[in-house]
């Protein structure tokens, strides 16, 4: 198989609420853009505390549903979300304990990508959800380009 990755810069921020308290997450890092038939990829790291870091893969398929999933060795946590605009998904989260099934629901997601330079946004707003309790709202904004 070709190799067809592009190398491009990822800008990610994150918007947590979760009982009352807002958290945000910045990441800038450098990765990769690939496209197989109809999806898109972006592989890129975010670096964690200790000089570890979680290797991420954003997976967006040609029916526009969008994957997440996110792997972290040193905390041995790893989890995939699934997201398709104003539906419910099922998704989990791998502990060393065990899988806990975790589901979102996505009120908003937006895709645009631009070929020429590459660049492209993905934008994702969803509530985070257990056990049938909404255990947080997030909005997930990843810039990339070359």
């Amino acid at each position: 198989m070709e190799n067809n990755s592009i190398d491009i810069n990822v800008n990610l921020s994150i918007e947590t609420l979760q009982s009352g308290n807002l958290t945000k997450t910045k990441i800038a890092e450098p990765g990769k853009f690939t496209q197989m038939g109809k999806s898109i990829y972006l592989r890129f790291n975010e670096s964690l505390e200790n000089g570890a870091n979680a290797s991420i893969l954003v997976k967006v398929g040609g029916d526009g549903e969008i994957h997440i999933k996110r792997v972290a060795k040193s905390t041995n946590l790893s989890s995939l979300l699934y997201f398709t605009h104003q539906k419910h998904n099922n998704g989990q989260l791998e502990t060393e304990y065990g899988v806990l099934p975790l589901d979102t629901f996505t009120k908003d997601s937006k895709v645009e990508i631009v070929s020429k330079p590459l660049s492209g946004k993905i934008n994702i707003d969803y509530d985070l959800i257990y056990d049938n309790n909404v255990i947080g709202n997030y909005k997930f904004r990843l810039i990339f380009g070359v």
